[in-house]
């Protein structure tokens, strides 16, 4: 592995990318390089003191949790011995315009973790032993200026200051990383070098996935664990949700940049992280689950957590007709290549599920549950059938030649009225019940509707096993308070 003097090798040895201390004079360039934390430093000798107390490794007392690690590792002293806590110092060490570190850019790029416009990833670096990465190496890579407004001073490849679309500052008091932004003429180089000339260090990403795997670097390595704990409030701490990013590929994932830290929901009980492409949602009781923008912003138009509970498992794909689904506690999103995205929950996802869901009799939902046409009725449409529910009924499934003769006889405001049985299977057919009569139907033919006066007196002839067989066509009202039906061994007038 190279070292950091290594890079260039007239300059003292770089503590870190930013060259702590570093100003920037009237051409822009590094003034001065600090050292990094010594190994016999008091700070280091106080978190072995703690950890020897505590009876538990050095590693352990820095990074056994992200926030306790954070906060021993940028102030052990006070985090051990007065009572506070461990957000007040988030920001990691050294967060102060005077310590000379370049900000974070999730700090000053609205919380998003990536390059801000107008910038670009221009080397990298690796920190290890990182509560951050859940102990293990952080990666740091620097987004450089770019020389939008003159190219002077290009001879060792930092164009002037008066050259950076940007202007040094110091991050606001509004948060704890106060460091520069825009202040230090510094550039490792390993990324993107057909960029010959650039300006200083705009700020700083930060990753548990190596850099060259998801932007144009090279694997030419720097290292300084003394940047292991710096971070930004508005950057999301260690914990199941970063271990997910993390296996997705973190930056290079269809998630991207991370654009705040972790958040609750309003309920309390969730918590989720927002990226540039989705958002992760985790609670006590589910795994952390990625969702993309699309599904994200359906799942919230559509009541979120009080509709839909928290989603329980990635995303599914490659299901029928080139489907996909997302399940959640109390339901899904779902579409397929034939259908639009649909919302199934509550009972309607339970009796679909049982069904077979978009494999079974009713296919994929291609309509949203609606409010019936009857008051106290709801009814959910599916590709070959639907979901359906009243006051003065329980939860049934209509479908197959079933659901087509309900829908010719007017469905739940018609004739018939809500289902109220299931629908069944008869020597040679299918029957169902429902509020005003049967639909009955031979196999492999078409379902009639018997109902009325005709119904009690095809029933005692034996119904469908007696000599009139199954009916071929729908009872009708002959206007003079009788109903005739036409069967397949003759006709019933009553």
């Amino acid at each position: 592995m190279s070292t950091l003097s290594r890079l260039r090798p007239s300059l003292p040895a770089p503590a870190v990318e930013p060259a702590p201390g570093a100003t920037v004079g009237s051409v822009g360039r590094v003034s001065a390089l600090a050292e990094a934390v010594d190994p016999s430093s008091g700070l280091v000798r106080l978190v072995d003191r703690l950890s020897r107390r505590r009876a538990i490794g050095r590693r352990g007392v820095l990074v056994g949790a992200a926030v306790a690690g954070s906060a021993l590792v940028t102030d052990p002293r006070a985090y051990a011995l007065r009572p506070q806590s461990a957000y007040a110092t988030i920001c990691g060490p050294a967060n102060t315009a005077s310590s000379g570190w370049s900000i974070f850019c999730a700090t000053v790029n609205k919380g998003t973790n990536a390059c801000p416009p107008g910038s670009f990833t221009a080397g990298w670096w690796k920190a290890a032993d990182s509560s951050w990465c859940g102990g293990g190496y952080r990666y740091i890579v620097d987004c450089n200026a770019k020389c939008t407004k003159c190219t002077s001073g290009c001879s060792d490849h930092i164009c002037d200051s008066k050259c950076w679309n940007c202007s040094c500052r110091t991050g606001s008091t509004a948060t704890c990383d106060q460091r520069k932004q825009c202040c230090n003429a510094f550039r490792y180089g390993q990324c993107n070098t057909q960029v010959k000339c650039s300006g200083g260090v705009h700020c700083r990403v930060v990753s548990c996935v190596p850099p060259y795997k998801w932007t144009s670097c090279s694997t030419t390595s720097f290292r300084s664990d003394a940047t292991a704990e710096h971070s930004s409030a508005y950057l999301p701490r260690w914990g199941s949700m970063e271990q997910l990013y993390i296996s997705m590929g973190g930056h290079r994932s269809y998630l991207k940049a991370s654009t705040g830290p972790i958040r609750t929901a309003a309920d309390g009980r969730g918590r989720y992280v927002t990226y540039q492409g989705g958002r992760i949602w985790d609670t006590s009781s589910t795994p952390a689950v990625a969702l993309t923008t699309f599904v994200n912003n359906r799942y919230n138009a559509e009541g979120g957590a009080s509709r839909l509970g928290y989603p329980k498992a990635a995303r599914v794909s490659g299901l029928r007709d080139g489907g996909w689904i997302n399940v959640f506690e109390k339901g899904c999103i779902v579409d397929s290549s034939r259908t639009t995205t649909q919302v199934v929950s509550g009972i309607c996802w339970t009796r679909w599920a049982g069904a077979g869901r978009e494999g079974g009799v009713l296919g994929y939902p291609v309509a949203p549950a609606v409010t019936a046409l009857v008051p106290g009725g709801w009814i959910q449409v599916f590709q070959h059938g639907c979901i359906v529910d009243s006051s003065a009924t329980t939860t049934r499934i209509v479908w197959g030649t079933t659901w087509t003769a309900w829908q010719q006889v007017g469905r739940e405001a018609g004739v018939l009225g809500f289902p109220n049985t299931e629908r069944t299977d008869v020597a040679g057919g299918t029957s169902q019940g429902f509020q005003g009569g049967e639909v009955w139907g031979r196999s492999g033919a078409a379902a009639w509707a018997v109902r009325g006066a005709v119904l009690p007196a095809w029933q005692a002839a034996g119904g469908a096993a007696g000599g009139y067989g199954f009916p071929t066509a729908h009872v009708v009202d002959n206007g003079n308070g009788t109903q005739t039906g036409v069967f397949e061994g003759g006709t019933i007038t009553a």
